[in-house]
């Protein structure tokens, strides 16, 4: 693990075991409050990044740690990037909320909803899916319905990741679509007001929720980030927020979050220590 950064540090030092002892305590306060809730990314912060997506599946400890969460918080969700119904599959925890696609969607108690701006834009995102596949057909495309990703990794020369990134840009201007860039992905999506950061905003004020502990790793959970920590200086809400760190991580993780931890694994055994101290409460 690595040490927790005010707004003015550039960097975390590594952590002595009296601050992750610390660490522990200060997230065990938070989720002791009513209403709680654990808040968490999918992709590289409760399982590995892995070549193909497909392929992805939660760290084994992240899993057992979110088992015994639900029956202790009030709330415990997954905020992806992927489809809603994709992390279902990966996470076979009935109480679990998941909202997918940056907050387009949401699945709870296996009732699907897409958020109503979303649903005009579907023939366009399906379309620019169309013509990404034929402009790009050496790339892997994922389509989320909502929205679309262009995955960069595994591209190795520069001149094919250029080329991706006009022909991603120029799609984008066609069919009035944003881009955003994440860990080696270029992500499509409606031009409409919704992100991690609005749907973390959602689950707060839907819940109720006083403290919230929330876990990401990527440019995207940035602006859940900043949405909580608005709220923490309002005083409305209490919240600890973790950075699961990698070279890939953006440097701004590491000024946003609270405590860095350094990966996949260390969040996996933080998030089961915690969750095993909240069941012997």
């Amino acid at each position: 693990m690595v040490a927790p950064c005010s707004d003015d540090d550039h960097m975390a030092t590594p952590l002595r075991t009296s601050d992750i002892h610390r660490l522990l305590e200060r997230s065990l306060a938070v989720l002791r409050l009513f209403p709680a809730g654990v808040i968490t990314d999918f992709d590289g912060t409760l399982s590995p990044i892995v070549a193909h997506p497909e392929t992805a599946q939660p760290h084994p400890l992240a899993a057992q740690a979110l088992r015994l969460l639900v029956k202790r918080v009030e709330l415990v969700a997954v905020v992806s990037g992927r489809r809603a119904l994709d992390v279902a599959t990966r996470l076979d925890i009935p109480e679990l909320v998941i909202v997918g696609n940056h907050g387009a969607e949401s699945l709870v108690e296996e009732q699907l909803t897409i958020a109503a701006e979303i649903i005009p834009w579907l023939p366009s995102v399906q379309e620019a899916s169309r013509v990404l596949r034929a402009e790009l057909g050496d790339f892997l495309i994922e389509e989320k319905g909502a929205t679309l990703t262009v995955h960069l990794r595994g591209i190795d020369a520069n001149e094919e990741r250029q080329r991706a990134e006009k022909v991603v840009e120029q799609i984008a201007t066609r069919y009035g679509l944003l881009v955003r860039r994440g860990r080696e992905v270029l992500e499509l999506r409606p031009n409409v007001p919704i992100d991690k950061g609005t749907a973390v905003d959602a689950l707060v004020t839907r819940y109720r929720l006083r403290g919230v502990l929330f876990a990401g790793d990527d440019v995207t959970d940035l602006d859940a980030m900043r949405y909580l920590r608005e709220r923490r200086s309002a005083g409305s809400i209490d919240t600890i927020l973790i950075g699961v760190w990698s070279e890939e991580a953006p440097e701004t993780l590491g000024h946003l979050a609270d405590i860095l931890v350094g990966g996949v694994e260390e969040f996996a055994q933080f998030l089961y220590a915690m969750a095993q101290r909240l069941s012997e409460a």
